[in-house]
């Protein structure tokens, strides 16, 4: 027999932690958005100034958002991968 629930947070509610890590995230994205305004401040200007980090970030970022399709064009093994029964 389950007991009444009488603490805690609501079923369904965003713990606390949670809801600050949405609130650094945007602090940070409104943050850029306001640098981007500026030429000067831009992430183009940085790119710019510092080719070298700008592609690190660039590269860290982008291999998150890589998605893969795989598609079989041609369901046989590649030589190495066959079993050598037909040799015994």
């Amino acid at each position: 027999m389950k007991g009444k629930k009488t603490g805690g947070r609501v079923k369904g509610s965003i713990n606390e932690s949670t809801k600050q890590l949405k609130t650094v995230k945007e602090v940070v994205l409104n943050t850029f958005l306001k640098r981007e305004e500026t030429q000067e401040t831009s992430l183009e200007a940085f790119a710019e100034e510092y080719p070298k980090e700008f592609y690190n970030i660039a590269a860290k970022l982008i291999q998150m958002e890589v998605k893969a399709v795989v598609e079989v064009i041609k369901s046989e093994l590649p030589p190495f991968m066959k079993s050598n029964e037909s040799e015994s």
